[in-house]
């Protein structure tokens, strides 16, 4: 593999761990700066919210510009919105630092794709982009534990301190090893929308629902537990989060593999639902070594489903238009973000209107719908393939 990979991996990864560390330091900056955990949420709501829209727009604005040259300054910008989250001194300055960091976050991603894509023969280019995803992974599993431990050790601060400085490590390291890449025309976006249709964008809503299924509980994941176990320090459950994330993500794509993009989907999201209930269930004992062990058991099962869902889900819209994998991918990740913002933001309120404890059942109810809904799309989407069979073999007669 390209060593030159690795500097487009390291950035992957400190995008990740900006994005998942939020979740382990939302009592501390509720605290910090006298807002509720619910408005503290919303920050992951307006990170996620600015991703999804700056991913497809300024893929498409920024099309024929030196991909190098957008590579160093996305993560130039990414590591000063950072820099100003550690230093800010209202909620409202911190809310615009997190919309920025999201815009430029939005602009390296998909270029570090890209500039994988070309810096590897074709033949290993797909290996190659799930190196760069990987990256996003390892963030979850590695950083995110990290830089909440960082800031519950010291203040919140240090851990976008911890973000800025690897973020300034990745431009040096774009600057210096990674030489100048020509890309092709992409599409535009109403090229892009040509090849949708009801089908693929009914898939992209149950993205969108089983991810803010997800998200409510992950994001509100510091208050649920410490309910629970009277435990403050998270980071060790979020690891165990992350290891079962990454679980997940082998799992699901094995499965895929064996039991098809269908069947894995349905089993995912069925668990997934189950799972996130049981954090509902939990607030029900006393904080106790047997609660401590319970919420440590569920923490690492939960990431299995939750992101062994991901590959069947993309298998999936794959095989509605395999011509056009690439658009329709770059709009399951928008839908992916936007299901991240809609979950802080429902939790919130389900937070406000009642507590933290019915946030569990609330996500669970979410995926569970979703789950519906795709047996509906996948019944629907194979009436229609025996409907042109059947028209294919009549024609042939």
């Amino acid at each position: 593999m390209n060593y030159r990979l690795l500097i487009l991996v390291l950035g992957t990864f400190i995008i990740g761990t900006d994005d998942f560390v939020i979740a382990g330091l939302l009592p501390h900056i509720s605290d910090d700066l006298n807002v509720t955990i619910a408005a503290a949420g919303q920050l992951v709501t307006a990170f996620a919210v600015a991703y999804a829209i700056g991913a497809p727009l300024f893929g498409t604005l920024m099309m024929n510009l030196p991909l190098k040259s957008l590579l160093i300054i996305s993560m130039l910008i990414f590591a000063i919105a950072n820099s100003l989250s550690a230093v800010v001194t209202s909620f409202e300055m911190l809310f615009f630092t997190r919309i920025l960091a999201a815009l430029s976050a939005a602009i390296f991603t998909p270029l570090a794709m890209t500039a994988s894509a070309s810096l590897v023969s074709e033949k290993i280019r797909g290996k190659a982009l799930s190196f760069i995803l990987a990256g996003i992974t390892i963030g979850l599993v590695v950083g995110a534990p990290i830089g909440t431990w960082i800031g519950n050790f010291s203040t919140w601060r240090y851990s976008f301190v911890f973000v800025a400085v690897i973020s300034f490590v990745t431009v040096i390291g774009v600057l210096i090893f990674l030489p100048k890449i020509e890309r092709e025309a992409e599409l535009t976006i109403r090229e892009r929308l040509k090849g949708f249709n009801k089908i693929i964008l009914l898939t992209l809503c149950v993205n969108v629902i089983g991810t803010t299924g997800g998200f409510m509980t992950y994001t509100y994941i510091a208050p649920i537990i410490t309910d629970i176990t009277n435990i403050e320090n998270i980071s060790v459950f979020l690891m165990l989060f992350g290891i079962g994330a990454l679980f997940g993500n082998l799992v699901g794509g094995y499965f895929t593999d064996k039991i098809g993009a269908p069947k894995t989907l349905k089993l995912s999201l069925g668990t997934f639902a189950i799972l996130l209930a049981a954090f509902s269930l939990l607030s029900l004992l006393s904080p106790s070594t047997f609660a401590i062990i319970m919420v440590s058991i569920i923490a690492i099962l939960w990431g299995i489903p939750g992101f062994g869902m991901n590959p069947a889900l993309n298998s999936f819209l794959i095989s509605l238009n395999p011509k056009q994998a690439q658009m329709v991918l770059s709009f399951s990740a928008s839908a992916l973000y936007i299901g991240i913002g809609l979950g802080a933001f429902i939790g919130g309120v389900v937070i406000n209107v009642s507590s933290v404890n019915f946030v569990g059942i609330g996500s669970g109810v979410l995926v569970l719908i979703a789950l519906m809904l795709f047996t509906f799309i996948n019944r629907t989407a194979n009436k229609k393939a025996r409907s042109l069979k059947n028209e294919f073999i009549t024609y042939r007669i």
